[in-house]
């Protein structure tokens, strides 16, 4: 079985050679990429279809396991639907194809895919209408009629989490099997032996919007100051550099002092930082699953999530694994890190059990094996029957 895998990959970050061809820049997104190093693990052959906005042709690279097949962007792909990007993608696909297609996203590596006329599996990490009500604006509204033509055309569906599940249509419901994230088996070889916590709190995001809670985590965190005057705050991620998004709020609020505008980091620097800090601060309003949550977890810092944010309490269990508050008050995500800091024997107690319950739920060897029975079932049963079925046999 050939898998193919379409979706925003960081060729970087890929265990396999091309040995001297020049690799373009493509995408800082790293869970892909886990999932074709698991493959890679197993035995399979790969075909991987990215795109590059380095390049001005598409290029075709070529391991002994691994085809990394890229198409082109170009600017503004909104304007028209990601169009050029998914003629180039489905190209592509047709030239080098694979047995079967896991596409990453609803959007216009799933639309590629469906158009190829490829068997292809649609993997479902957020929610469409739920982002729009959050972002409103012209980029998401694209988005979200992509999404919907995504699940109008697709047969087979995965939702990440159950709380992606739940806010699926009863038709919707009825071609998707949840499958969760997981966790990487090499963050174990990345984060530092005997790790000293140092003294600053963290969060991991993707972009300064009001869905990911950072206006409201730097009000925390200008009130955790007061009670500890040394204590630091890391941002790491995209709208976090310096003189990026989150800082030119944090200027206008007065709420620089003690914040490091980190900005976004390479995967294998990510997990470093988290694994020093006292605490990871999720400030997120809603996750559809959560990986720097699940991140955390695994190499031993405690987080501090929402109690409402969709999965992110269940990836925290409910409590068990993690402390939950109202993100939605300042005061109250600061009393919840302040708890961590006072209490180290708290804070030692909740990072052992997140990392039990990490380990049994999310680990790569778990989730990857659960993938290949599901393409396995439609592949063998050539089309015949919804997947849920088979696999609740």
């Amino acid at each position: 079985m050939v898998i193919g895998i379409s979706g925003p990959v960081d060729i970087e970050l890929l265990d396999c050679d091309f040995k001297n061809e020049t690799v373009p820049k493509t995408n800082s997104f790293p869970l892909t990429s886990h999932f074709i190093n698991a493959l890679i693990k197993r035995g399979h052959s790969v075909i991987a279809y990215t795109n590059s906005g380095d390049i001005t042709e598409p290029v075709v690279l070529k391991s002994e396991q691994v085809t990394v097949c890229i198409g082109c962007t170009k600017p503004q792909p909104g304007r028209r639907f990601f169009k050029y990007e998914r003629d180039q993608l489905q190209a592509l696909m047709q030239e080098h194809p694979a047995d079967i297609i896991y596409a990453f996203w609803t959007y216009e590596f799933a639309w590629a895919a469906l158009s190829s006329g490829i068997p292809t599996v649609v993997s479902i990490h957020d929610i469409a209408h739920k982002i729009l009500l959050k972002q409103p604006d012209m980029f998401r509204l694209v988005r979200f009629f992509m999404n919907y033509i995504v699940m109008q055309k697709a047969k087979w569906l995965v939702a990440n989490s159950m709380y992606t599940y739940a806010q699926l249509s009863a038709s919707d419901k009825k071609k998707t099997v949840v499958l969760n994230n997981f966790y990487t088996e090499y963050l174990d070889t990345l984060k530092p032996a005997n790790v000293v916590k140092e003294n600053y709190i963290v969060s991991v995001v993707m972009g300064f919007t009001e869905r990911k809670g950072i206006p409201k985590a730097l009000h925390a965190f200008a009130l955790l100051r007061q009670k500890f005057p040394s204590l630091e705050y890391r941002l790491i991620g995209a709208d976090m550099e310096p003189g990026g998004a989150a800082q030119k709020y944090a200027r206008k609020h007065n709420l620089e002092d003690g914040v490091q505008f980190v900005g976004p980091l390479a995967h294998t620097e990510i997990i470093p930082q988290v694994a020093a800090a006292k605490v990871l601060l999720h400030p997120s309003v809603e996750e559809s699953f959560g990986m720097a949550v699940l991140e955390s977890m695994i190499v031993g810092t405690p987080v501090v999530g929402g109690m409402y944010s969709g999965f992110v309490p269940y990836l925290l269990n409910n409590g068990d694994a993690g402390v939950l508050c109202n993100i939605n008050s300042a005061e109250e995500m600061a009393k919840s890190v302040e708890r961590l800091i006072k209490d180290p024997s708290f804070a030692e107690l909740i990072t052992s059990k997140a990392y039990t319950f990490a380990k049994a739920n999310f680990s790569e060897e778990v989730v990857i094996e659960k993938h290949l029975s599901l393409y396995s079932t439609i592949l063998g049963t050539n089309n015949a029957c919804s997947p849920v079925a088979t696999l609740q046999k």
